[in-house]
């Protein structure tokens, strides 16, 4: 007759039996925890468990702890090899065989209590494995493994500290940059370490080039965690930044006035400059100057001079336009003379002109009627100073002798050079009491056309360049972020600027990676974004707020379909939700590969760091008052 194992009586076991294929440790040697001679006990490895996650028994001393979101490390051995495989605790059950049955929960529904019984109580963590690290060689260097087997039952768990982390990442720890600590009650008690790596290859290279993405509805703090990952990318040696701000909060702060954005007041472009030596530019976009005769025909071709004179918007315009550049070229008239009094006179010539005319309109009767009404304008001095007020006011988007100006050429040429953050301000506090060409006013001409076009120009520059540097043998290191992104690359059919802006955007996420031009979006939106854009994205940090049917969905496709983490992810709390800052956290869901431990294409789960000063000191990058 077989004899039953009893729970009870250890002494059944005189030995352990080793399981084939299964390598079982020492007590001693497996329960040993490098870096970390104080380690804290979580819990033991228990059934079933497999290769992709571990059901660990919590112990009982720790089942009062707020444990779900915590880090663990279960150390073992695999092929000879000290290992060590960290997760994050994604659930907590609890287990009670004495009231799980029928019998016994009548019986408690019919008293009204229940019996002391904590005693019975089994809870159970059930880890997602995110990394496996192990211990290789004489010297026993640190390497990423792969979870080959699974621990045997028994094999003891830790909650992770920092004070293992860095001895376990330590020769990677130049590389390492923090935006915050682990998600969950207690999670800021562990500093997450992530990577925020610059586009080439040597220290702190990610060899590639990647596009990222930040995402989150209004109010969930990802304008500032957009801060810290540019400073974080801004740290590298020979790495720039071009910002697009729709809404001047970027500028602000380059310009010494810093944001408080969710109570968090943080001067990244101070830091910027001090720690890591960076020249920072606020660009106004009225300082932009216009450098190309295409955009000059765009603008023109707007223009109420050509209103005035009876060309219909469509393909006269704009062939009229062209005739108009092809003239002012052939006269040896540039770009920043057009404000001129001669250029304004040459103007008036070729409008004037039966030749220009024809080369319009083919008609007899249309060629009359438009060159009979271009010279009546130009002999009346009425309407023809109304005409030079509005040429010139247009004209003073290509003149680069206005005060403080600079080029599209100059500044994009600038920021490949390297060490340079642009911040390029779209906002109203970029303009200069601009308005509308159809208004007819006189002051500079500004309207979402024309901002269009500019930024157009800009990201075709961009984009060129990246192109010219990359066939001359060399890649540039430029991250350009698009702020209140669903503006620049929406779903759905577009014309005019806004497609052509859209278009070119979706073209470089596909080909600039080659160039070293990576693309950082920020945006309350996911769904809205174009779809092509998204499925170039490498890097994602997703905030709170995703949770509608078109946003959960998008968001699905991006986790791999991982419904507990999506579970996870849809407890954060809104953080406008809390009675004080104080109390506020803005958690993010990690999509890709932004941190050592996530290699196993695991998403993981931060609290961004509630204050600057907790950001900067955890990264070391405090500059005084």
């Amino acid at each position: 007759m077989t004899k039953s194992f009893d729970p009870l009586s250890w002494s059944d076991v005189s030995e352990e039996v080793p399981l084939p294929g299964v390598e079982v440790s020492l007590p001693d040697d497996r329960g040993r925890l490098p870096y970390d001679g104080e380690a804290e006990s979580f819990g033991v490895v228990a059934a079933p468990s497999s290769t992709d996650a571990l059901i660990v028994d919590v112990l009982a001393e720790a089942r009062h702890r707020a444990l779900q979101g915590r880090w663990v490390v279960v150390p073992f051995r695999q092929e000879g090899e000290r290992t060590f495989a960290v997760g994050q605790v994604r659930r907590i059950s609890m287990e009670n065989d004495l009231f799980s049955g029928a019998t016994s929960r009548a019986v408690i529904t019919a008293s009204g209590s229940l019996p002391p019984s904590a005693s019975e109580d089994l809870y159970r963590a059930e880890l997602s494995l995110s990394a496996v690290f192990a211990l290789r060689g004489p010297q026993e260097q640190v390497v990423p493994s792969l979870m080959g087997t699974v621990p045997p039952s028994g094999s003891p768990a830790y909650l992770v500290s920092d004070d293992f982390l860095q001895g376990l990442l330590s020769r990677s720890h130049r590389d390492l940059f923090y935006l915050g600590t682990a998600y969950g009650p207690t999670g800021r008690n562990l500093l997450l370490p992530t990577w925020i790596r610059h586009f080439r290859k040597g220290p702190g290279g990610a060899g590639d080039t990647y596009h990222m993405g930040i995402f989150g509805r209004t109010g969930s703090g990802k304008s500032v965690l957009a801060k810290m990952v540019l400073t974080g990318f801004a740290r590298h040696d020979g790495t720039s930044l071009f910002v697009f701000d729709p809404q001047g909060e970027f500028s602000r702060d380059l310009g010494g006035s810093a944001s408080d954005q969710e109570g968090f007041l943080f001067d990244w472009g101070r830091v910027a400059t001090r720690k890591f030596g960076k020249r920072v530019q606020a660009v106004p976009l009225r300082n932009l100057v216009l450098d190309s005769w295409d955009l000059f025909e765009d603008v023109i071709g707007k223009a109420l001079v050509f209103q005035w004179l009876g060309y219909p918007r469509g393909e006269k315009r704009d062939l009229a336009a062209e005739q108009l550049a092809r003239e002012l070229r052939e006269r040896h008239i540039g770009l920043a003379e057009l404000g001129t009094d001669e250029a304004f006179e040459a103007v008036g010539a070729i409008v004037s002109d039966e030749v220009f005319v024809k080369r319009v309109y083919m008609t007899d009767d249309s060629v009359e009627r438009h060159l009979r009404k271009a010279r009546d304008y130009w002999s009346d001095p009425v309407s023809r100073r109304q005409i030079e007020r509005l040429w010139k006011a247009m004209t003073l988007l290509f003149d680069d002798r206005r005060k403080g100006t600079v080029s599209v050429s100059r500044l994009v040429d600038d920021v490949a050079g390297g060490d340079r953050i642009v911040v390029v301000n779209l906002s109203r506090e970029g303009l200069d009491r601009g308005v509308s060409i159809a208004s007819g006013g006189a002051d500079m001409i500004w309207d979402e056309e024309i901002q269009g076009l500019i930024v157009w120009r800009l990201l075709e520059a961009l984009r060129k360049k990246g192109e010219a540097t990359y066939l001359d043998g060399g890649r540039l290191n430029v991250l350009v972020v698009l702020d209140e992104a669903h503006r620049f690359v929406p779903r759905g059919n577009l014309e005019g600027t806004t497609g052509r802006v859209r278009d070119l955007l979706v073209t470089a996420s596909r080909e600039t990676r080659k160039y070293g031009l990576g693309w950082l979006f920020v945006s309350q939106t996911l769904a809205s974004l174009h779809p092509e854009v998204i499925g170039q994205m490498r890097a994602l940090f997703v905030g709170f707020g995703l949770t509608g049917g078109g946003e959960l969905a998008a968001l699905r496709d991006l986790a791999g379909g991982d419904g507990e983490a999506l579970a996870v992810y849809q407890r954060f709390p809104d953080p406008q939700s809390a009675p004080s800052d104080l109390y506020r956290t803005f958690n993010y869901m990690l999509l890709g590969p932004l941190s050592p431990l996530a290699f196993s294409g695991q998403p993981l789960f931060l609290a961004a760091f509630p204050s600057p000063q907790a950001f900067l000191e955890a990264n070391g990058l405090e500059v005084g008052p």
